[in-house]
């Protein structure tokens, strides 16, 4: 499937498994994907994104804060454990005391074990890409079709991202298509 796409748009793929995996997360995501072409060298969707004030550093921190790394233990664990009147901290003390230092990380999460796939809306999203390349009458697929493909996903937590920065993917999608205008 990725035959068709650029040196950078399969960048922006590989960076976006790299991005989910850093964070712990269990699959890839757009949010992943919209990392990824946020980053350096990936072409005209990052140039795009740089310029309507997205920077990599504080889009890591809001996909982190809205998606925090899988596996226990959470707050919300730790808040249903109160409840009960059990204190997690004191739970994980007796572990590490009784068990030893790496009790609690001997197991890499399936993002460590190299299992990481694409979620459906990231899929859909290099589906649309592929769409957006064939629309444009694009020989090849590369990180501005990503980005455009992306944006028709309509995702709610890409969409949540991109207010944060007072950017809108309608924004985004035109700026794109002004960029291939430049670009041709």
């Amino acid at each position: 499937m990725f035959e068709r796409f650029t040196g950078e748009a399969r960048a922006v793929v590989m960076a976006a498994r790299v991005e989910a995996a850093d964070l712990g997360h269990d699959s890839i995501g757009p949010e992943h994907l919209l990392l990824a072409l946020v980053g350096p060298g990936a072409g005209v969707g990052s140039d795009v994104l740089r310029s309507s004030g997205l920077e990599a550093e504080h889009l890591r921190e809001a996909v982190h804060r809205r998606h925090p790394a899988a596996g226990f233990p959470t707050e919300e664990d730790a808040q249903s454990l109160r409840s009960v009147g059990i204190e997690l901290d004191d739970v994980l003390a007796r572990l590490t005391e009784s068990l030893g230092p790496d009790a609690l990380t001997s197991v890499p999460s399936p993002a460590r074990r190299g299992r990481l796939r694409f979620g459906p809306t990231a899929k859909k999203a290099v589906q649309l890409a592929l769409r957006e390349a064939s629309w444009l009458k694009a020989g090849q697929i590369a990180s501005e079709h990503l980005l455009l493909g992306l944006l028709r996903c309509d995702d709610a937590v890409v969409n949540a991202l991109l207010g944060e920065f007072a950017v809108t993917a309608d924004d985004l999608h035109r700026a794109t298509l002004r960029a291939i205008g430049r670009a041709a």
